[in-house]
């Protein structure tokens, strides 16, 4: 799977710089590829996103942005807080 979302569908600021979406799509891309469980996908991009924080990576909506799309990979129905616990 090839993640290409759009500002508006990260939910992010509206200033956040395309480079930045960029770069988190190229990651999260990898992670899906080298991953082979669900809650250490979202582990994984959750502390990358932790880098994004200025423009709102690390706020509920791209959380559930992230959870979303792992869903989809992998089949599953995993909620927001599986890796933090």
């Amino acid at each position: 799977m090839i993640v290409n979302l759009k500002r508006s569908e990260w939910e992010c600021y509206i200033d956040t710089p395309d480079g930045v979406i960029d770069t988190i799509n190229g990651y999260f891309t990898d992670v899906l590829r080298r991953c082979d469980t669900p809650a250490v996908a979202q582990h994984e991009m959750y502390t990358f996103l932790n880098f994004y924080a200025e423009w709102g990576f690390r706020d509920s909506e791209c959380n559930q942005v992230v959870t979303n799309v792992i869903n989809k990979q992998f089949k599953t129905n995993i909620n927001r807080w599986e890796s933090l616990v």
